[in-house]
């Protein structure tokens, strides 16, 4: 159920390995995004992000996201157009202690449901493939030239800032490492599984309810058209925001070539300092999902009075 920003910045993460050897100036800040993903255990997040097909918006998303140690608290707002009416709300709650999580849905008000996973205590699981989806993006790096559009420069205080802006004539691994980290987020945060997918069983994207799943279901492969890039670090090699645009052309399997331009921001705050609590179902007003509030579902008469 993971989530959305977060999802950006591991793209964003790809873009600086695709320009980052070991001895370049981006490396810090690949060292301090990968600090805050897999290695922080107590931070917030706060961002948002929009998403045009194109250059028409079909989502805007706004998160806040609190990682308190083995307790995590996960706000996820969603808003999408519809054609001469207002944006439909919808987006969700889960706070998680320890296995056990509690889930929010604001197309459900007033009730929660409770399940059980594994615990996280950092922003994202270092699973196996993610590590090799790193050594990929390593070889990425090896096969580009140096003097790309990549500016690093000192922060007011202290700590530094960093200016990205690839373009799209890049080496192909680069484009092929990025199909490789799509086709993965796509299978762990979306459901969509490319290892099944056939061009021959896909239809014009204009057969899907939605263009998120219009997306996932006739994309055959993308690349990087452009990215603007900026993010900034600390004294301590610490990432405090990231913020940008990237533009993406997806070769689809009927309707041809089309845009995806994401544009996002994100703030990391308070480490060591942010606080989750316990989840208390009176605190957020909701009883559990298989019990009806009885003042909302039941009606009583004056005869029904005293009756069993």
């Amino acid at each position: 159920m993971k989530k959305i920003v977060l999802v950006l910045l591991m793209v964003t993460v790809l873009c600086f390995s695709a320009v980052a050897r070991g001895d370049h100036a981006l490396q810090p800040f690949l060292e301090g995004m990968n600090e805050l993903l897999f290695e922080t255990g107590n931070v917030t997040l706060k961002g948002g992000a929009e998403f045009f097909l194109d250059g028409e918006r079909f989502k805007t998303g706004e998160i806040l996201y609190v990682q308190d140690g083995g307790r995590s608290l996960y706000q996820l707002s969603l808003q999408t157009p519809v054609s001469g009416k207002e944006d439909k709300a919808s987006g969700y709650t889960v706070i998680a202690d320890g296995e056990r999580v509690h889930v929010m849905e604001v197309i459900f008000p007033g009730v929660y449901r409770t399940g059980t996973t594994g615990e996280v205590r950092t922003i994202l699981r270092k699973t196996v493939q993610e590590a090799l989806m790193a050594r990929v993006a390593s070889l990425a790096a090896e096969a580009l030239p140096e003097g790309k559009a990549v500016t690093v420069s000192e922060r007011d205080g202290e700590g530094q800032t960093l200016h990205l802006e690839p373009g799209e004539d890049v080496p192909e691994v680069v484009n092929t490492s990025l199909n490789l980290l799509y086709q993965f987020l796509a299978r762990r945060y979306f459901g969509m599984d490319y290892n099944y997918a056939q061009e021959s069983d896909m239809v014009p994207m204009e057969n899907y309810l939605t263009v998120t799943r219009a997306i996932l279901c006739t994309t055959l492969s993308l690349s990087l058209k452009g990215a603007d890039l900026k993010v900034e670090m600390d004294g301590e090699g610490r990432i405090l925001s990231a913020e940008g645009d990237i533009s993406l052309n997806l070769n689809t399997a009927r309707d041809g070539r089309k845009v995806l331009d994401i544009r996002f921001r994100m703030t990391a705050s308070d480490r060591g300092n942010s606080r989750v609590e316990p989840f208390d179902p009176e605190t957020w007003g909701v009883v559990p999902a298989y019990v009806w509030p009885e003042e909302e579902y039941w009606c009583t008469s004056d005869a029904d009075e005293g009756q069993n």
